[in-house]
């Protein structure tokens, strides 16, 4: 059991788990919430204001190295040989990411009828955790250094982030001219928990000995910090964990002291009337981590060829025994400390890049606003997408071109085909629907894997409903 325990973490955190990237909502500016995606879109109301905890809800998972049914799967292949396959079929560069986003609420509106200046503002609760695979760690705890003389086991590979945090954000976009739009959002971001091991070094090989059959070997440089973790631990030992747990993590939701500020930036651009080219890039900040911080730290080197027993200098002043292994300790730990720090530490959040170009065509006439220079209005758009976002081990990019349609004036459909780490026939789809005044969008990411969960690698479903007062005379 023991060698297979270090995959219990990874496969529970596949089950809720997807990427960042949003490829649907991208560009999709009949949803409201297509703003928080970049800034300096063209959603074109009066004013909206997101149904509090419904207007903006996203799950997902999947994760690039594996299924679930890879291990669960009802065949003639033993569990634990399922486990070994993928010790060794897994690299250090596999990798699963977790974003899940609630929002709190979301208002936006425009500062006068012309629209020169489109305002929003709003709240969301976000949780974001990336582990890479740790491979060498992985077949150390599986299969031991017996058969691995010489070979480094590379502490480098133990990498990943998890937090949990509260952003307050406040975007304006300013309308320069009929073809250039640009907007930013300053962002307070507000740490309610989070761990963080990258940048490690360090490793741990075995060889043949000089004064012993073997001398094994380590130097390490690595470092864990974490913040608010103690608190829930505390917790976990008085009982009644989840009621008290929440609790304590609700304290830190507004200003609980672990602060940081950020800044998204992005434009809309019209070369044509019929093209429109789009970039953003978001979360250009950190979070400063001071309260409730422990971070666990191990730095130095040593070389062990086992224990020299010989007479007389195993026996002390006294004439007994020395305490071997004590002995051995104590030098361990003056050569390779381990410690344990309360100091205040930065996290940089992980920014993201968008890049889009797209071309409109086909033609409906409204004659409701034929006194407009936009009567002719264009029903279909065709374009292309490209994503990427910073991670440790560099950065992970996807492509995605997509298709969308005016079904009705009140009814938007939009198609995804999106090549990333994740999946290579990634197939999203979204729908924007205005019944009066009341909005409601469905997205989905990779609609195939929605249907067979345990076999896929990536899935993702996000919905919501929002409150639209249109310009007068819009059709909806």
């Amino acid at each position: 059991m023991k060698k297979w325990i270090v995959f219990i973490c990874w496969v529970f955190l596949s089950v809720f788990v997807h990427g960042q990237n949003n490829p649907v909502l991208y560009d999709f500016t009949g949803i409201p919430q297509s703003l928080l995606l970049n800034p300096a879109a063209e959603v074109d109301n009066r004013w909206y204001a997101g149904i509090p905890l419904l207007s903006g809800i996203r799950a997902g998972a999947g994760s690039n190295g594996f299924s679930v049914y890879d291990l669960f799967a009802d065949n003639e292949v033993s569990f634990n040989d399922k486990v070994r396959d993928l010790v060794f079929r897994l690299s250090s560069r596999d990798v699963v990411m977790v974003n899940q986003q609630l929002e709190l609420f979301n208002i936006g509106f425009k500062n006068n009828w012309k629209g020169k200046y489109y305002y929003s503002f709003g709240m969301y609760q976000e949780t974001d955790a990336l582990m890479y695979w740790p491979r060498d760690l992985a077949v150390l705890a599986y299969e031991g250094n017996r058969d691995y003389l010489g070979k480094r086991f590379d502490f480098g590979h133990l990498s990943g982030s998890a937090e949990m945090l509260t952003v307050l954000h406040f975007g304006v976009r300013k309308k320069i001219n009929d073809r250039l739009f640009v907007g930013a959002r300053a962002k307070l971001y507000s740490g309610m928990i989070n761990f963080s091991s990258t940048g490690n070094s360090g490793y741990f090989v075995t060889e043949t000995g000089v004064e012993n059959f073997y001398r094994h070997r380590v130097v390490s440089d690595v470092v864990i910090h974490t913040s608010g973790y103690t608190s829930l631990r505390d917790i976990e030992k008085d009982g009644n964990q989840v009621k008290n747990g929440w609790k304590e993590l609700r304290s830190r939701a507004f200003f609980g002291g672990n602060m940081g500020v950020g800044l998204d930036l992005g434009f809309t651009y019209h070369p044509h009337k019929q093209w429109t080219v789009t970039g953003s890039l978001q979360d250009l900040g950190f979070i400063k981590y001071k309260e409730n911080v422990e971070s666990y730290s191990l730095k130095g080197a040593y070389e062990l060829e086992g224990i020299e027993l010989v007479l007389p200098s195993i026996l002390d002043d006294s004439g007994a025994v020395r305490d071997s292994w004590e002995e051995l300790r104590e030098e361990i730990e003056a050569q390779l400390p381990y410690k344990r720090l309360h100091d205040g530490y930065t996290v940089i959040r992980p920014w993201k890049l968008n890049a889009s170009v797209q071309h409109a065509f086909g033609i409906r006439r409204n004659k409701k606003r034929y006194y407009l220079t936009d009567y002719e209005h264009h029903i279909n758009t065709v374009g292309a997408q490209f994503f990427m976002v910073n991670r440790p081990h560099g950065p992970l990019p996807a492509i995605t071109g997509f298709f969308s349609r005016e079904l009705s004036p009140s009814i938007t459909a939009k198609i995804t085909y999106t090549a990333d780490k994740f999946s290579k026939t990634n197939v999203g789809a979204g729908l924007s629907a205005y019944i009066k005044n009341i909005h409601f969008y469905v997205i989905a990411d990779n609609i195939p894997g929605l249907f067979n969960l345990a076999k896929t690698h990536y899935a993702a479903l996000q919905l919501g409903f929002n409150y639209v007062f249109p310009h007068s005379g819009d059709p909806y």
